[in-house]
């Protein structure tokens, strides 16, 4: 009887000991550097020219939630992507070869671990660049240098500048618009201040929002591109000496 019992106990346990000895795939050995299924990977000092032509892939329900390598969650139904040893994070440009789609996105996650990816999008970003169906397209991607380093952009621009996204007479609507503005960058990735002025006018105040400061033309452009794309209106840039 004690036999049959501690079988019992062992076929009811052995489940959760296998489950709890479950590793993460990535290894990380020393800095700057990680394992994946026998394979060692290093991890580029920076992305500054990088430049690659090769095939992307998309990867969605069965990562949905789980942890990014660098600790965020991911959302198949945000913009992000992930690469093998870009740093991270890191904007890229990606363009569809097979059909001239492209667009700007955040690394912020490892893989894919095949021989033959370079890339591997979210779903969202997959149904923008128009794969999602296909499953891979071949692709160039682009290290958005400007975006990546900005403080040297600041350096070689010598200056600064804002976007104002809109502008209200009522105070509520500008604040539940400088909401969404800030939902739908944060969802692409971005990290920006947005704030709301208010300016005197003869009837009244005007309220407006404004992403900001902004260095580089290639920030406002990708900006400006996300904004227009979800028809939240035309933003404008506001230089401030």
């Amino acid at each position: 009887m004690m036999q049959r019992l501690d079988m019992r106990l062992i076929c009811l346990l052995l489940p959760l000991v296998i489950e709890g000895c479950a590793v993460d795939p990535i290894v990380r050995r020393e800095p700057g550097t990680y394992e994946v299924f026998g394979k060692k990977y290093k991890v580029m000092q920076d992305s500054l020219g990088y430049r690659e032509i090769g095939i992307a892939s998309w990867y969605g329900q069965k990562f949905h939630g789980n942890l990014t390598a660098n600790g965020e969650i991911y959302d198949m139904n945000s913009i992000s992507a992930a690469h093998k040893t870009l740093p991270l994070p890191t904007f890229v440009k990606v363009t569809n070869l097979e059909n001239g789609k492209s667009m700007t996105l955040r690394v912020n996650d490892r893989g894919p671990f095949y021989e033959d990816r370079i890339i591997d999008l979210s779903l969202a970003a997959a149904k923008q660049l128009d794969f999602e169906q296909k499953g891979t397209t071949a692709v160039v991607v682009e290290a958005i240098d400007e975006m990546n380093y900005p403080e040297r952009a600041s350096e070689e621009n010598n200056g600064s500048y804002y976007l104002q996204t809109g502008a209200f007479s009522e105070k509520h609507r500008a604040l539940l618009f400088l909401q969404a503005i800030k939902a739908l960058i944060s969802q692409h990735g971005y990290e920006f201040n947005i704030r709301l002025l208010e300016s005197k006018i003869d009837d009244g105040s005007l309220h407006k929002v404004w992403i900001g400061p902004i260095y580089g033309e290639l920030h406002g452009y990708a900006l400006k591109d996300i904004i227009e794309e979800a028809g939240m209106g035309k933003p404008v840039k506001i230089m401030v000496d």
